[in-house]
């Protein structure tokens, strides 16, 4: 299984319905960046219940010297992104890792920079085709996350019919 690197993002949304258990079924190791730690930090400080379960279940990855210095000019030619994202690219580069996010932004520039990802509708998808969640457990994961992440899973109709 390739390695992954996740952001912010996907791991909220999967912590915030408890559910970190199924990103780590799909993946074995989970990682983050130190941006996407600190991240979850500032989240844990806040009072965020839900950030222990996803403490629990990634490793963060330190940056290198050389690395730093790309996210450096990362951040310059891509000044819509926050850190945690630019440091999640950076490793995926390294690492020839799985990017998981699910910001829009954040999927164009994989795609600019030959990144590999998956955002939160290829995870949900993924969660059926490995038969790791029934379409009925699936639906009601779906109607979690739209309701706890504030978020609207456009093709859901159609992971659910896959």
């Amino acid at each position: 299984m390739k390695i992954a690197i996740a952001d912010t993002d996907i791991l909220s949304s999967f912590g915030k319905v408890g559910r970190v258990g199924l990103l780590q079924r799909l993946f074995p190791k989970i990682h983050i960046s130190p941006a996407v730690h600190r991240e979850l930090m500032k989240a844990e400080q806040a009072g965020l219940r839900w950030i222990a379960s996803v403490q629990a279940a990634v490793e963060s990855l330190a940056l290198t010297k050389a690395q730093t210095k790309e996210v450096g000019h990362l951040v310059i030619a891509y000044p819509q992104l926050g850190i945690g994202e630019v440091e999640t690219f950076v490793l995926a580069k390294a690492y020839r890792a799985l990017c998981l996010t699910n910001d829009r932004q954040a999927k164009r520039v994989c795609h600019a920079l030959g990144l590999q990802f998956l955002d939160l509708e290829e995870i949900l998808r993924a969660l059926k085709v490995k038969e790791i969640m029934t379409s009925q457990a699936l639906e009601q994961l779906i109607v979690q996350i739209e309701d706890r992440d504030h978020t609207r899973i456009k093709a859901k109709n159609q992971i659910l019919r896959d």
